[in-house]
Parts: structure tokens; sequence; C-alpha cells
């Protein structure tokens, strides 16, 4: 374990170190943040709780997977483009907690700027609408529990398609993941609006898939052989 949390503070400083990727994050955060509390104080007041739990539902995880997408070509694919993998690879280490710790090392940095979307919209949302507004229950299970897993299984799913495919092939299905995903995520935000109510069954279901998925990529992983991952390197 202290090994693969080597690696992620290593892939966080990485990171920080990249102030194009900071920046764009700290940027779509803060737009949407305040995009989504206009419209929230513009509801009307019997729909603004609602509202802000529906959008705090689908952008926290449309924020946190565009920073994760973002931060997963920098992590995965660079590193292999610059031969970076291959040094790592060398150390005494096995490839699942190479994995695991380039996961944790997008993971962490994705899920806190979640985290501060959802607190700028709550705020934000408070003082346009001139009344405390706070999500409910199973939205504040949903950003504490089902978030992270949702950022970490992304993250893990695209990080083992590309130690598994080479450069070519990875940047073409990255593009076929990204483009439906937040289509996805963008449609599901228009249909929710302010009357569409979260549920429990709703939370449930996406951190059911998302430990899933996460469960099976980390198995995956760990039948992955180092020199599979060499014969892809550029």
């Amino acid at each position: 374990m202290n090994r693969t949390l080597v690696v992620a503070r290593k892939e966080i400083k990485e990171l920080l170190k990249n102030k194009g990727i900071l920046l764009t994050a700290l940027g779509l955060a803060l737009f949407f943040s305040i995009f989504t509390s206009i419209a929230v104080s513009k509801g009307r007041e019997s729909a603004s709780v609602v509202s802000l739990d529906s959008s705090v539902f689908y952008l926290s995880a449309m924020v946190g997977l565009f920073i994760a997408y973002m931060s997963t070509s920098q992590i995965f694919l660079r590193e292999k483009a610059d031969r970076v993998i291959e040094t790592l690879m060398c150390a005494p280490i096995n490839l699942r907690q190479i994995w695991l710790g380039k996961v944790l090392g997008v993971s962490v940095p994705a899920y806190l700027l979640s985290l501060l979307t959802v607190l700028l919209i709550t705020v934000i949302s408070s003082i346009l609408s001139s009344s405390l507004l706070l999500p409910a229950t199973s939205i504040l299970v949903h950003v504490l529990l089902v978030l992270p897993a949702l950022i970490a299984a992304f993250t893990g799913l695209l990080g083992f398609v590309q130690f598994r495919l080479g450069m070519r092939e990875s940047r073409i299905l990255n593009f076929v993941i990204f483009a439906p995903l937040f289509a996805g995520l963008y449609g599901a935000g228009y249909v929710m609006g302010g009357s569409f109510a979260v549920s429990w069954t709703h939370v449930g279901i996406l951190f059911g898939i998302s430990a899933l998925l996460l469960v099976v990529t980390a198995y995956l992983t760990k039948r992955l052989s180092k020199e599979r991952i060499v014969t892809t390197l550029p």
C-alpha cells in the first residue's frame, strides 16, 4: 500500500505542475457553478430544493469525470508517450499497484474539485435566493460516497484501456467513450431540470454500477502483463 501511495503522490504532484489542466478545471467548476446557481435561484420556491438536488447530482459527476478524463490523458497516455512508464515498471512494484496509484492520483484532485463545485452551487444559490438551500440527505450520500467511487471507476477504466491498447487505439477509444458519456450527462441534466427528484434508488444504482466497474477493472488489470504494455509503447 505504501508503494501505491508513493505513485499516487507522484501523480498528484505532476498534475499540480500542469497549470493548463489546473486552470481549466477551476474555470470549469466556477463557470458551471455560477450558471447553475442562477438557474436554481430563478426557480419557484417549491422547486428550488429539487432543482438544487438534481443540479448537484449530475453536475458534480460531470465536473469530476471531465477533470478525470483530462488528467488521465496526462497520467497514462503521456507517460507512455515519454516512456516514463517503462522506467516505473522496472521498480519493485507490481502493475496493479501502479494502476491503483495512478487512479488515486487522478481521482483525489478530481473529487476535491467536484466538492468545490457542490460547495459553490450551494453557497451561490443560497445567496441569490436569499434563503438557505441545502441538498437532501440522498444527495449528500451521493456526494460523499457515490461520487468518489464513480470517478475512481471511470479513471480506472480509462487507465486500463490506455495500458492495454496502443497509443493510436487508446486515443480513438477515449473519444468514443468521452463523447457519449458527456452527451448523456448533459442530456440527463437537461431532463432533470427542476421537476426531477433524485431518489435513493438512483443513488444506489449509480453506486452499484461504479463499485462493480471498479472491481472488474481491478481484476482485469491484475491479469495484464508488463510485457503487454511494453509492446504498446511508441
